[in-house]
């Protein structure tokens, strides 16, 4: 039995081992190929309540159809509110797909209704991308990270948030992350439209590597199935009635700044380990930079390669700026364990890399390059979202929304200390986060035992 569970674990973790040591030597990627996309026009989502009200208007405003990609789609407060604006859309004949990781989306509902009181709508379907196959241990690792909702293919919300109370509520909400979206809509649908562009993509994993889920709702879940559907109808109605500045048409051109030309960049779609297709072409992005990179993400967990392409940036004639979450405030303690690890390996590599002291941790994956660029989505700078998950980022040209985020970067930095003791500042300096001591030995216990596994955080 032992020997049997020892290579089911090596069969389920030997290729994410080997794809990272096969890439190190592979040519360096061009810059993507921007699209022209006239007539487009975008703005960011910065607090969760903005990105709540955002995604509430554009569903309860959809004619055609709805997409929705999620890595998690909690049955909580946030997540109840979008489920029954979700059915209100399909009683009105809008055709509504959603797509959920196979493994943590489906356990965000293990134990709910939601999913069945959605999929039994004729006008819904609910699909899980790659769900766990105990005869494939190595596709266990393999998760769809995307978050995002295109709305009539001609409007979309696309970014790091999940759908739950963690990321769509309130400033100051006990469960609140800071985190970022973009919002882009085009004046007229086309073909070489932003939305349209995600809505291929989407439909490529909806076919290939996705199945159908809550098909039948089992006899014993029935009546409570079908007195979900009538609470959820009352409670659009009741949103409808307490929010109607949320839900009532909206015209998004005096909230947004037109956009020039945009790249969409995705990883390969397939549930076995995968060439780095989004790093490199972020890597590309950041090596072409005249001016500035900086960068937002809640953890650095790299590889070789992603070292090396990190410290390539130190020399180059920019200012360059990382952030990222404390060991305090980050809740992702394995990664934490990884950077504490590595922390003199990350100063080595000559990037100003700071670490956020807010309140709430940080979840953000944005990048700003020189003036005009803007880069939004999925993508951790982690091992994981480079070799494994499918990830989504999309780069926006457009000098409004670039100043937008850069304001938005200044603020969180404001609230920032530097990783390297010796670039400290004076007595204006921001307070360090205090570590919880439980919070501090679980980190410090991890530490020596995460470099076996640092390439699944």
């Amino acid at each position: 039995m032992k020997w049997f569970l020892l290579s089911y674990v090596i069969a389920a973790l030997a290729p994410f081992i080997v794809v990272p040591l096969i890439s190190r030597g592979k040519a360096k990627a061009p810059v993507p190929d921007f699209i022209s996309c006239e007539g487009t026009r975008a703005t960011i989502l910065a607090t969760g309540q903005e990105a709540f009200d955002a995604r509430m208007n554009l569903i309860s405003n959809a004619v055609h159809s709805l997409d929705v990609g999620a890595f998690v789609f909690a049955d909580d407060s946030t997540g109840s509110e979008i489920a029954a604006a979700l059915l209100s859309a399909a009683d009105r004949g809008v055709h509504v797909r959603i797509l959920l990781d196979g493994l943590s989306g489906r356990n965000a509902l293990a134990f709910s209704n939601m999913g069945y009181a959605l999929a039994d709508h004729e006008n819904i379907e609910i699909r899980l991308y790659n769900p766990p196959n105990l005869l494939k241990p190595w596709s266990l690792n393999v998760r769809y990270h995307e978050k995002y909702i295109i709305v009539d293919e001609r409007i979309l919300v696309l970014g790091g948030r999940n759908l739950s109370d963690d990321f769509l509520t309130p400033e100051g909400h006990p469960r609140y992350n800071y985190d970022m979206d973009v919002l882009v809509f085009s004046e007229t649908p086309g073909e070489n439209g932003v939305a349209a562009a995600l809505t291929l993509y989407f439909n490529t994993i909806w076919r290939e590597e996705s199945k159908p889920a809550y098909l039948h709702v089992p006899f014993y879940r029935r009546d409570a199935v079908q007195e979900l559907k009538t609470r959820y109808r009352q409670q659009h109605i009741n949103f409808c009635t307490l929010r109607p500045d949320v839900v009532g048409a909206r015209s998004w051109e005096s909230q947004t700044h037109p956009i020039q030309s945009y790249a969409l960049m995705v990883n390969p779609i397939q549930t076995t380990a995968t060439s780095p297709e989004v790093w490199d072409s972020l890597s590309a992005l950041m090596r072409s930079a005249n001016e500035r990179v900086w960068i937002q993400t809640p953890y650095l967990v790299l590889d070789s390669r992603m070292w090396r392409d990190l410290e390539e940036l130190s020399h180059l004639p920019v200012e360059n700026r990382v952030l990222t979450n404390s060991r305090a405030g980050g809740n992702n303690l394995i990664a934490s364990s990884d950077m504490l690890l590595r922390r003199r390996s990350l100063l080595r590599t000559g990037v100003e890399i700071s670490t956020f002291q807010g309140d709430a941790s940080m979840h953000t994956k944005t990048m700003l390059i020189d003036r005009d660029i803007s880069v939004f989505g999925s993508f951790n700078f982690d091992m994981r979202s480079a070799y494994i998950d499918t990830e989504v980022m999309l780069m926006i040209q457009s000098e409004g929304v670039n100043r937008q985020l850069e304001a938005h970067m200044q603020e969180l930095h404001a609230q920032s200390l530097p990783m390297d003791p010796s670039a400290a500042v004076g007595d204006d300096a921001v307070p360090a986060r205090a570590l919880p001591f439980w919070k501090g030995l679980a980190i410090y216990l991890l530490a020596p035992l995460i470099f076996l596994v640092h390439f699944l955080v």
